[in-house]
């Protein structure tokens, strides 16, 4: 069995929240927040936010599977629909612009926000996301869906292994720039260029993977050596525990596709109670929201009231909590919106 629609939702939700996880812990908790658990020298959350460097591996996966699901369907309107999936996505940032940069960034008086024309225009188009540093992927996302047909073009006349190898060689150069070589130029613009196809390159991989999971029925096969495991369940979450301890002892998110799409075949053979996925598909309807708003909580606007709840547990909650409030607005003003248009 391939992965259900249910399944691709329920892992963007989990990649969403891991996200806020990465976002919130990792870094010195020293002045921030009061850890309750340490493990050496370094608290738990360290190296569960570490792991959590995997929410983009798992969101690109799941895009690239769903849009290549969407490509073998029904290539002669994929085009069609990629441009009714952009115009719904953008009209959903265009809310969020007009909530936060503008009206919030005006009343709190906030520098730069929303700051010049040019800025404005920029962060409106995605061409540039300085408004928040998490929407980097945004542009990235964008991309991919123009360029979505071109490459599964390309993956369905190439040699399945060749064509991994060709991805990863990519990856590895794509990361070399993003990482350790960024901003060669002196030139603005350059720099701007450099870094946009450095991010793009390092995430095609990620997102091509969730194409040939479908192609070559990765998780099928997973499955056919997990269903006569008798605990099958706890052999899956000490096997998550353990990609856990493995990014602990290899900290460079260079491995995060590999961590993140093991992480998706195991999760795809849980058999979860009902009522564990209900409680996680609660959020579908707002992670894209979760993605685009939480920066503004708990560092640009409002940082020093997020971590005033000084533990890790409830940092999180609170600010899961008041993401999902603003996009129960969001989502209610962007419904507005679809109907109208």
């Amino acid at each position: 069995m391939e992965i259900s629609v249910r399944q691709s939702n329920q892992l963007k939700s989990i990649a969403i929240l891991m996200m806020l996880c990465l976002h919130l812990f990792n870094r010195d908790y020293k002045g921030l927040f009061e850890p309750l658990l340490f493990i050496g020298k370094q608290p738990l959350t360290y190296y569960i936010s570490l792991f959590c460097d995997a929410c983009v591996p798992i969101f690109a996966f799941v895009s690239g599977y769903g849009l290549y699901y969407k490509f073998v369907q029904n290539k002669t309107v994929f085009v069609k629909d990629n441009v009714i999936r952009l115009k719904k996505l953008y009209i959903n940032y265009w809310i969020i612009i007009l909530i936060f940069p503008i009206i919030i960034g005006l009343i709190l008086k906030i520098p730069g926000y929303p700051g010049s024309w040019d800025k404005f225009l920029v962060n409106f188009f995605g061409v540039d996301t300085s408004y928040n540093g998490a929407w980097w992927f945004f542009t990235v996302y964008v991309l991919f869906v123009l360029t979505s047909r071109f490459w599964f073009s390309i993956t369905d006349k190439l040699n399945p292994i060749l064509s991994v190898f060709f991805f990863f060689a990519i990856y590895l150069i794509a990361f070399y720039f993003r990482v350790y070589k960024a901003n060669l130029f002196e030139n603005s613009f350059l720099n701007y260029l450099q870094g946009q196809t450095a991010n793009y390159f390092c995430t095609l991989f990620q997102f091509m993977l969730g194409a040939f999971a479908l192609k070559y029925q990765w998780n099928s096969n997973i499955s056919e050596y997990f269903k006569n495991i008798k605990y099958k369940d706890v052999l899956i979450f000490v096997l998550i525990t353990m990609l856990l301890m493995i990014h602990a002892i290899i900290p460079n998110f260079i491995i995060a596709p590999f961590t993140g799409l093991a992480f998706i075949l195991l999760y795809c053979q849980l058999d979860l109670s009902n009522n564990i996925q209900k409680s996680i598909d609660f959020f579908t309807p707002h992670s894209t929201n979760l993605w685009l708003i939480h920066m503004f909580f708990y560092l640009i606007f409002f940082p020093g009231f997020i971590y005033s709840f000084n533990y890790p547990i409830i940092i999180f909650s609170v600010l899961v909590l008041i993401c999902v409030l603003c996009s129960v607005l969001i989502n209610f003003i962007n419904k507005k919106m679809q109907t109208l248009i």
